[in-house]
C-alpha cells in the first residue's frame, strides 16, 4: 500500500517546542489563544512551555485527569469556560495533553460556535502515535468508549519527545501497544523492531523513527479513508474487544488504560483471524506471548462474557446488528469488515479466559 511521504502535513517532530507552537499559532491568526490542560499535563509539561512569556494574553483551563473524566460533564466545563472568556469561531485551542484530552478539547473546539481552530501538542506516547493525530474527536457517553464524537483534522500537531521523560511505565506501555498494532496490520519490519525494542531501558533516541512510522502508517490510511468507511477500519485491530473492555472497567469504576485494553484485544482478535482468515497460530501465538510478556495476564474473566459482548453489539463499525472485527491474514497484513458471529467470539473468549 501506497508511498509512506517523509512530511506529513499538519504533523510534525518538534525539535523546540515554544518556537515551533508560536509558528503554528501564528498561522491561524487567532484573535484569541486558550490552553487546555489536565492536571497532570499542568504539573509536567506546562513548565516546558513559556506560555507567560511567549503567550502572555492567551487563557488557560486545567481539567481533572484520567479517560473517566472524558464526559460531558467536562466538556461542559470547556464550553462554559469559551463563553465566559469571549471565544468565538476565530480563537484557537491548544490542546496539550494525552488522549482524553485532545479528543475531548478537540471535539470542544469542533462544536463550540459551529467549529473553532485547533493544535493537538500531545504528552504521551499514545497520543502522540494515535489520539492526536487522524482526526477523531469525542467523548465517553452513556457507559460506551467514544460515543459521541466528530472527525475534524486539527490545524497542527507538534509531537515533543521530551515529555516522554517524565511518562510513567504504564501509559508509556499504553501507547506502545498503538504502535505494536501499527506493525501488525501494516509493517511485518516494524513489528520485529518494536519487539526487539527494550522498553527497560526506554532509549527515545531509538524509539524516535518507530514513533513517526507509526504515525505514517496512520497518515496514510486515514488520507485513503478520512471518513472511516473502509480501509481506515483497519486501525479499529484490537479495538472492537479493547473497547467493550473500557466500557467495562467504566461501569466497574475500574482503571483500564486504552493501550492495554487494546493489547488484550489484539489477542482475541488474532485467534479469531485463525478461524477465519487462516493466520497462522504461530503468528497468533507470538502475539499472544508479546503481549503477555509486556502487559501481563488478561484481567477479564469468563463470567463476563455476556457482558463484554453486549458492549460489542454496540461497536459503530456493526451493521444490521452483526459484529465487525478487524483482522490479520498474516503480520503485516490487515482485512477490513469481517462480521462474526456471536457463538464464534465467545468461543474464543471461552477458552482464552479459562481459568
Amino acid at each position: 500500500m501506497k508511498q509512506f511521504p517523509d512530511n506529513i502535513m499538519g504533523v510534525r517532530l518538534s525539535s523546540n517546542i515554544n518556537s515551533d507552537l508560536l509558528d503554528a499559532i501564528s498561522v491561524t491568526k487567532a484573535d484569541k489563544v486558550f490552553f487546555l490542560f489536565d492536571e497532570n499535563t499542568f504539573q509536567y509539561c506546562q513548565p516546558l512551555l513559556n506560555i507567560r512569556s511567549e503567550f502572555p494574553d492567551s487563557f488557560s483551563l486545567i481539567l481533572k485527569s484520567g479517560e473517566e473524566n472524558k464526559n460531558l460533564d467536562q466538556l461542559r466545563r470547556v464550553w462554559d469556560y469559551f463563553e465566559e472568556k469571549g471565544a468565538g469561531r476565530n480563537s484557537l485551542l491548544v490542546n496539550v495533553g494525552g488522549g482524553m484530552l485532545t479528543d475531548l478539547g478537540g471535539f470542544a473546539a469542533c462544536t463550540f460556535k459551529r467549529g473553532m481552530s485547533f493544535i493537538n501538542v500531545p504528552t504521551t506516547l499514545l497520543a502522540m502515535v494515535d489520539a492526536s493525530v487522524g482526526g477523531k474527536t469525542g467523548i465517553n457517553y452513556g457507559g460506551l468508549k467514544n460515543e459521541i464524537g466528530i472527525i475534524r483534522q486539527a490545524n497542527d500537531v507538534l509531537i515533543y519527545v521530551p515529555f516522554l521523560e517524565s511518562l510513567d511505565q504504564d501509559n508509556f506501555n499504553s501507547g506502545f501497544a498503538e504502535m505494536l498494532k501499527a506493525g501488525l496490520i501494516h509493517d511485518a519490519d516494524l513489528w520485529t523492531r518494536l519487539i526487539e525494542y527494550d522498553l527497560d531501558i526506554r532509549d527515545i533516541s531509538l524509539l524516535l523513527p518507530l514513533i513517526w512510522r507509526s504515525v505514517q502508517i496512520k497518515h496514510v490510511i486515514v488520507a485513503i479513508d478520512p471518513e472511516e468507511k473502509a480501509d481506515r477500519r483497519a486501525l479499529n485491530f484490537g479495538h472492537t474487544f479493547a473497547h467493550a473492555f473500557e466500557s467495562l472497567s467504566l461501569k466497574l469504576h475500574e482503571h483500564l488504560h486504552h493501550g492495554y485494553a487494546v493489547a488484550y484485544g489484539m489477542v482475541f482478535e488474532s485467534a479469531l483471524s485463525v478461524i477465519r482468515l487462516g493466520l497462522s497460530p504461530e503468528e497468533s501465538d507470538q502475539i499472544k506471548e508479546v503481549v503477555g510478556s509486556i502487559y501481563g495476564t488478561i484481567p477479564f474473566a469468563g463470567n463476563e462474557i455476556e457482558q463484554l459482548i453486549n458492549f460489542m453489539r454496540s461497536d459503530k463499525k456493526n451493521d444490521n446488528n452483526r459484529i465487525n472485527i478487524t483482522m490479520l491474514e498474516r503480520i503485516g497484513k490487515y482485512k477490513v469488515n469481517n462480521y462474526v458471529e456471536e457463538n464464534m467470539i465467545k468461543k474464543v473468549m471461552e477458552e482464552i479466559l479459562k481459568p
